[in-house]
């Protein structure tokens, strides 16, 4: 975490045109500070220093004070060792834009730490220590300060007057620390251009951050993932954030996506809420956030995905649904996204694609995804094999659409199965006759027994048009669908297969099912 400040501050601080060679200068020179600490360059006008105790940070300060500008430092990192505290004015004297400092024991900043540089700081980082508070009387002095990163400390709380003066902060970093309460206002009138706050692995939970946020008008990033947030997400889980673009929630206890969740969201773009406990999406549960481009629902409890639950999305590129328990590959799912780009549903139960499911795909989905599904390649998989191997995607996205059963077709790439393979039934495949025979009415089927031991479901079906004898006829799957409001939601979808040429009685269709996701008082069909 500390390199990759310490690239980012390169990157977005590059050296004032002071501190810049002209093109008539000598080529930029590190300076190397001589012991207690171990130094090297490894960027231009970047210096890095590890070792050394707490004289250390005194000696480069020494040897970095009144360089001529070629072999000026724009930026100090360094990791150095039985350092408990900052004293006042360490670095006085030297030109710096951005200035890390690291020990795993610094706990103590002093209020007059960073005065007498000769520049100002725009980069501070204080990662990986002990720090118990924002050092707040020390950032006082940083007037222009730009970027700020405490992360990996032992700061419980925040208020107001953590960040005084620092009107120009517009990126924050507090991750994996203990932070449990924050006064309001914090990043609002304290902080009114911060732009990006990261507060990965804190303790703020939901009431926390309901009140935390509001009035933060500026904020467009916002990482809260690995916190202590649960229960369900809803339309209320955060205060108004007008700018809000990116919001990770990942690494949470949320249960479920409640109806028009997020809506006081209104410019949000990326929506990360992977790894948490969600197996319900409510009817419209995205309805207020309409423009959202990216949503990771991966490594959740998802068992079914209704049209209605997706809608509200029409600029949504990429959905990730992988990790979930999904069983079907249903029209619910890509219908409602006009603009998708790029679907992963590896790693679900998938056994069956409904037919017409990719007949609703939009034309614009060029990436999809399957690995680790126990895909049934069976007549009732036919249509989706045929929209596979039309070359819509990239060769390495078919290869996922691996065969389970039957047995036969058993890790087979679906892609490359003859369509004269995908059989239902035990029948081999059978060449059209010359004419086709005259249609025939489908048998008519009626419940007549229901019986339930608590772990299975017994049905038993007379089936015949009108009391006669029934039409042969064959099964190829059985689907369950759960009454929820006004819609049916896919709950389930296996296998059955039967052939009433071999029912002892063909009038007589027995079928059992398994009741682990049966509730009593709940409707299905």
């Amino acid at each position: 975490m500390r390199i990759s400040l310490l690239l980012l501050c390169s990157l977005l601080i590059p050296p004032s045109p002071g501190l810049a060679p002209s093109p008539e200068s000598p080529p930029w020179r590190c300076p190397l500070p001589s012991p207690p600490a171990s130094c090297a360059c490894d960027l231009p006008h970047t210096l890095r220093c590890s070792g050394g105790d707490r004289l250390a940070l005194a000696a480069i300060a020494r040897a970095l004070r009144d360089l001529p500008p070629p072999a000026s430092v724009s930026l100090l990192d360094c990791s150095l060792a039985n350092v408990t505290w900052l004293p006042p004015r360490v670095l006085q004297g030297v030109a710096l834009h951005g200035l890390v400092v690291s020990s795993g024991q610094l706990r103590r900043v002093s209020r007059a730490a960073f005065e007498g540089l000769s520049s100002p700081l725009l980069a501070l980082g204080l990662p990986n220590n002990a720090l118990p508070a924002v050092p707040g009387p020390a950032l006082a002095a940083l007037r222009r300060l730009d970027r700020l990163d405490l992360s990996r400390n032992a700061i419980a709380s925040l208020d107001a007057l953590c960040f005084p003066g620092l009107d120009n902060l517009t990126f924050l970093d507090l991750s994996d620390n203990p932070v449990s309460r924050v006064a309001p206002g914090t990043f609002s009138s304290s902080l009114p251009a911060l732009g990006t706050l990261r507060l990965r692995g804190t303790s703020l939970d939901a009431p926390a951050i309901a009140s935390a946020f509001r009035g933060a008008r500026a904020l467009h990033e916002l990482d809260l993932s690995a916190s202590a947030v649960e229960g369900p997400l809803g339309p209320d889980s955060l205060p108004p954030l007008p700018a809000l673009q990116t919001l990770s929630l990942a690494r949470n206890n949320l249960t479920s996506v409640r109806r028009g969740a997020l809506e006081a969201l209104p410019a949000l773009a990326s929506l990360c809420l992977a790894h948490n406990q969600i197996d319900v999406l409510e009817d419209d549960a995205f309805l207020h956030l309409g423009t959202l481009v990216t949503l990771d629902l991966s490594h959740n409890r998802v068992v079914t995905v209704s049209g209605a639950s997706l809608a509200h999305l029409p600029t949504l590129v990429r959905l990730d649904l992988a990790h979930n328990f999904l069983r079907a590959l249903t029209a619910d799912v890509v219908s409602p996204l006009r603009s998708l780009q790029e679907l992963r549903l590896d790693d679900n139960d998938i056994s069956m694609v409904a037919a017409g499911a990719m007949e609703a795909a939009p034309g614009s989905l060029r990436r999809l995804t399957l690995s680790d599904n126990p895909l049934n390649c069976d007549c009732g998989i036919s249509a989706f094999a045929s929209w596979l191997s039309s070359g819509g995607l990239p060769a390495s996205d078919r290869a996922t659409a691996l065969c389970a059963t039957p047995p036969a077709l058993e890790n087979g790439l679906l892609v490359e199965v003859l369509p004269s393979q995908l059989l239902c039934g035990d029948e081999p495949a059978l060449t059209p006759p010359s004419t086709p025979p005259p249609a025939t009415a489908p048998p008519g089927a009626r419940l007549i027994r229901f019986a339930f031991d608590g772990s299975r479901v017994s049905l038993l079906w007379a089936v015949g048009k009108g009391g006669g004898a029934p039409a042969p006829y064959s099964c190829d799957a059985l689907f369950v669908y759960e009454e929820v409001g006004a819609h049916e939601v896919l709950l389930n979808s296996s296998p059955l297969r039967c052939d009433s040429a071999a029912l002892p009685d063909a009038s007589r269709l027995a079928v059992a099912l398994p009741a682990a996701d049966l509730h009593p008082g709940h409707k299905y069909r």
